[in-house]
This record gives C-alpha cells, sequence and structure tokens, in this order.
C-alpha cells in the first residue's frame, strides 16, 4: 500500500494547519488563567487531547504501514503528556505557585511533542521523494528500501514478485513520439492500480518495466493473477489524444524466499520474463523453485 504525492501533500498541509491550531489552543489555555476563567476552558477536561483541533486531525488520521504507525503513536503519546502537563501547568499558573518545575516540564513536553511531528514529516516527505513523478506509483527505491521487511512480514500466504515489461515498447516511442510513450506508461500505471489488490503493491521498476509484489497461497494463484493481468492489459485500448493503442506486456513470475535479497529475486523474475519475451511475449513464465521455466496457461 502507497500513497501519491497528492494524497501525501494533502496530508503534510492539514497537519500544518492542524499544529497552527494547537498552538492558538495552548495561547487560548494560558489566556484563560489570566482572565480567571480557567473553569470555563475546555484545557481542564481529561479528554483535551482528544478535543482540540489537533486531536480530532490525530483521531481522524489512519497509518498505511508500521513505520508510519509508529510515528504515529509518538505524537499521540507525546501529544497527550503535554495536554496533561498543561492542565497541571495551568493551577500552578493560577495559585501564584513559582517554586515548582512545572515550566521546564511543560517546556520538555512541547518540545518532545514537536519533535514527534517534525519526524512525521520527514517520514512523508521521504515517502514523496520515492514515488515515480509520471506514473504516480512508487519507486525503485521505495521497493529497495521495502523489500526486506515485506519478506519477513509474510505470515500465512507467500509473497511473489511480478516483473512486467510493454512489449515493443521503443516501436511506441519511435513511431508516436515520447509523449504518447509517456501517456502509455501513465495509462498502464493505472490499470496496475485498478487491477491489483489491496494489499498488493506495484512499482515502476525502470523505464517501460513495472513491479507487482504478491501475496498468494501457492504458485497457481500467483500465476492466475498474472495471467489475468496480462490478458487485461492485451484487452484494453489506450486513447491519447486522436490516436488508439493496444499494448501488451510480458510478466516473469517467482516466490520470493525467506532471506532473499531483492536482487536474487529480481534475477529470478527477469530470465522468467526475458524467456516470455524470446518465445512471442504477451506471456507469463514462471520460475519455479528448481529454477525451471514454466509457461503459465491457466
Amino acid at each position: 500500500m502507497y500513497r501519491s504525492t497528492e494524497q501525501i501533500d494533502n496530508i503534510l498541509f492539514d497537519l500544518n494547519k492542524a499544529v497552527d491550531a494547537h498552538y492558538d489552543w495552548l495561547i487560548n489555555m494560558f489566556a484563560c488563567v489570566v482572565n480567571n476563567n480557567i473553569e470555563q476552558s475546555e484545557s481542564i477536561n481529561v479528554n483535551s487531547h482528544h478535543l482540540c483541533h489537533f486531536g480530532r486531525w490525530l483521531d481522524g488520521h489512519q497509518s498505511m504501514d508500521q513505520e508510519e504507525s509508529n510515528c504515529l503513536q509518538a505524537i499521540e503519546a507525546t501529544h497527550t503528556k503535554m495536554h496533561h502537563c498543561g492542565r497541571e501547568l495551568m493551577w500552578v499558573i493560577r495559585d501564584k505557585k513559582t517554586n515548582t518545575d512545572k515550566f521546564s516540564e511543560f517546556k520538555h513536553r512541547l518540545t518532545l511533542f514537536s519533535a514527534a511531528v517534525t519526524a512525521y514529516k520527514i517520514y512523508l516527505l521521504k515517502m514523496r521523494s520515492s514515488v515515480d513523478i509520471l506514473t504516480g506509483l512508487p519507486s525503485r527505491r521505495m521497493l529497495d528500501e521495502r523489500f526486506e521487511q515485506q519478506l519477513k512480514d509474510v505470515s500465512d500466504q507467500n509473497m511473489y514478485m511480478l516483473l512486467l515489461d510493454i512489449d515493443r515498447f521503443k516501436n511506441v516511442n519511435d513511431t508516436y513520439g515520447h509523449l504518447v510513450g509517456d501517456a502509455v506508461l501513465r495509462e498502464l500505471a493505472q490499470q496496475l492500480r485498478d487491477r491489483i489488490r489491496g494489499g498488493d503493491t506495484a512499482y515502476r521498476y525502470g523505464g517501460e518495466e513495472f513491479i507487482i509484489i504478491l501475496y498468494a497461497p501457492s504458485d497457481r494463484e500467483a500465476c492466475q493473477a498474472a495471467l489475468r493481468l496480462c490478458k487485461s492489459v492485451a484487452a484494453t485500448t489506450i486513447h491519447c489524444d486522436d490516436k488508439a493503442l493496444n499494448i501488451t506486456v510480458t510478466i516473469g513470475v517467482t516466490q520470493a524466499w525467506a532471506g532473499e535479497s531483492i536482487g536474487v529475486v529480481v534475477k529470478r523474475a527477469d530470465a522468467a520474463m526475458y524467456r516470455g519475451k524470446q518465445t512471442g511475449r504477451n506471456r507469463c513464465m514462471l520460475m519455479d523453485e528448481g529454477g525451471e521455466i514454466h509457461l503459465i496457461t491457466s
């Protein structure tokens, strides 16, 4: 699973608004103390961390992966503790207790909260830089960074790699130009997004090559998914300006085994795909556990 650059930009925009609103909340919190209106402030509510604008944003925001979940958990923890400390500081100010460490503690909690938010922004910007600008799919960089963890996270199903290459793509560029070639790449990327399941991920690996990380209980199910995709691409007409094009892809399929590097798995998938190119294109080939390559027919 992944987010598009537009989605990431929207998250950053909403996050910045929520943070700005939160600092306004803090100012209003202490204004209530100065104006002797502390009992009327939501800041003294034990659930104030849910009532403020930032808390509402945080409660409504969902994580996409474990790294993002860790970032959000850190923000939630520091945000909650900051509110708790803020409530205590309000009573200290009201009662004019100057010989207390609550001021330093609140400053510390605010610093931890700001650091957690910054860490999340860094995560989002890193993710954004790992999205292929042309197609909007995750790039090879993201696949390289995530592959090892994806393989470790496999539980009740097997993980497969599908390596797709557009057949005779050079002819498209030579005949119609690179703008049409770019449109073909974008259209194929959209087809992959539309046709893969929620738990699987498509990447633009480079040039006209794409990789899908797919989870399936056996070779049979993985091969069936690859064959459906291959047939679907061939049956879809791509419209670009006044042109109607049909493309095909050749797919190499292989299972990724525990402890393998991405390079080893890509090499097998590439060998299977290359055999498909040699034997006619517009087909799916499986390299099995024993290193044998088979044509997928059903």
